[in-house]
């Protein structure tokens, strides 16, 4: 068995870096009333708005009924509104409200505030490398076979 001590282990790193990026971009998004799990929907309706909710769960990776509570929060703070699906009746479309679109500028700004923090004095060779192996591992883990080569 090998053990690692955990700052060498990639899966640790990787796992302490990210609690790190969600703090920090926690206490910057908060200060725009958007908490973290309310960042991850609107995240996504930035992107594309007029989605159902399990478009947005797939496009978030959040587990459908963790959207559905999220939902609701926005809602109730007139972020969003729901439609009637138009070919659907079984489904709602997401929409942002102008209250809910004007959060993207400076939630967005805060966000690539924590990324530049995290990222200060890396070159963009190094950053451009870093980028590729991190999607490289996530392909391949999410390819189902982790040994897998590209």
């Amino acid at each position: 068995m090998i053990t690692l001590p955990p700052d060498e282990s990639f899966g640790h790193v990787i796992r302490n870096l990210n609690r790190l990026l969600q703090r920090e971009l926690a206490q910057k998004i908060g200060r725009h009333g958007v908490g973290i799990g309310q960042w991850y929907v609107l995240r996504v309706l930035w992107i594309q708005d007029g989605l159902t909710q399990s478009e947005i769960a797939q496009r978030a990776g959040i587990a459908a009924p963790s959207v559905a509570i999220t939902l609701r929060s926005l809602a109730a703070e007139q972020l969003i509104v729901r439609e009637g699906h138009p070919t659907d009746q079984r489904k709602n479309v997401v929409f942002l409200t102008k209250k809910g679109r004007q959060l993207e500028s400076p939630c967005l700004e805060a966000a690539a505030s924590v990324n530049a923090a995290a990222l200060s004095g890396m070159s963009q060779q190094d950053l451009a490398h870093m980028m590729a192996l991190l999607v490289s591992a996530q392909s391949r883990l999410m390819s189902g076979d982790p040994t897998e080569a590209e």
